[in-house]
């Protein structure tokens, strides 16, 4: 068991933020301990997370905190790309910011930090955000802003491990992987089939799930990716009002018309003309 010590790791700095990436066929990290805290939010996963003689499956928009008696050690569930973003940080670190956390929110002086916490999509990305923001900026901000900010960002997130993230509705997994990769074209113009097969559900299962997770139908979900995708190509191309429709997965005209005049309150014609013609007067 190897143990890594924060005088070898950051000796001169507060915190330590790095991105890890695991592409390779073994992809296991070396069992190791350390003498400080540890936090880790997985981008791109699964991530399989060994700690303390047990297993664990993290998904993506999961954080993870290690205290520093736990031993651990991260691997591939299988053959794809895994990345999560570490935070790092001492006893005394930890300390400002656990007071700073209890002034924001009382609560947090009478609850446990949780081991894992799933967040919203859209709160993961803000805070990998600012972990990479504290890895990138050590040679052009002071560090006393350096860190100000890291006791600040920990004091949030260790309010987040002890009361959670406040949503209890977040997107499974397999339904937010299905639902990204429609974003791909090939997939956008196959449709629903598509999204079924790439969810590795029933369409029951599909429509059920998002109707209570995400408020509304795949045919809905699907047909506004597509309503997107032609009013960018109206805009930024010359190609044919029926092609870009073909092209996108609408089959039918009437239908297709009708929900983009329902969307952008005009046909797809003058929706063109009336985008060329501000880009005109802009220039």
């Amino acid at each position: 068991m190897k143990q890594l010590l924060k005088s070898d790791v950051f000796p001169t700095l507060q915190f330590h933020s790095r991105r890890t990436r695991m592409a390779d066929m073994l992809g296991n990290s070396v069992p190791h301990n350390h003498d400080f805290y540890e936090i880790f939010l997985v981008e791109e996963g699964p991530l399989l997370h060994h700690i303390n003689g047990e297993c664990e499956t993290i998904f993506p928009d999961t954080m993870v905190f290690v205290r520093p008696e736990d031993q651990h050690f991260f691997a591939r569930k299988d053959k794809g790309t895994v990345q999560f973003f570490n935070l790092a940080f001492g006893e005394e670190q930890f300390a400002q910011a656990k007071e700073l956390a209890v002034k924001c929110t009382p609560q947090v002086a009478d609850l446990p930090l949780m081991d894992k916490v799933v967040l919203p999509h859209e709160l993961s990305r803000l805070l990998l955000r600012r972990m990479k923001w504290l890895r990138d900026v050590n040679k052009w901000v002071p560090l006393a802003v350096q860190e100000a900010e890291g006791v600040t960002l920990l004091a949030e997130l260790i309010v987040l491990f002890t009361v959670g993230s406040g949503n209890t509705h977040i997107v499974p997994f397999w339904l937010r992987k299905a639902c990204d990769a429609m974003y791909q074209s090939d997939n956008l113009a196959a449709g629903i089939p598509r999204l079924v097969e790439l969810s590795g559900k029933t369409q029951e299962h599909v429509t059920r799930s998002m109707r209570k997770y995400m408020g509304q139908t795949p045919s809905a979900f699907i047909n506004a990716i597509r309503l997107e995708r032609v009013a960018e190509a109206l805009v930024t191309t010359d190609t044919p009002v029926f092609d870009i429709m073909l092209d996108v997965g609408f089959q039918n005209t009437s239908h297709f018309n009708k929900l983009f005049k329902e969307k952008y309150h005009m046909s797809p014609r003058k929706y063109r003309a009336s985008a060329m013609n501000i880009l005109g007067q802009a220039e």
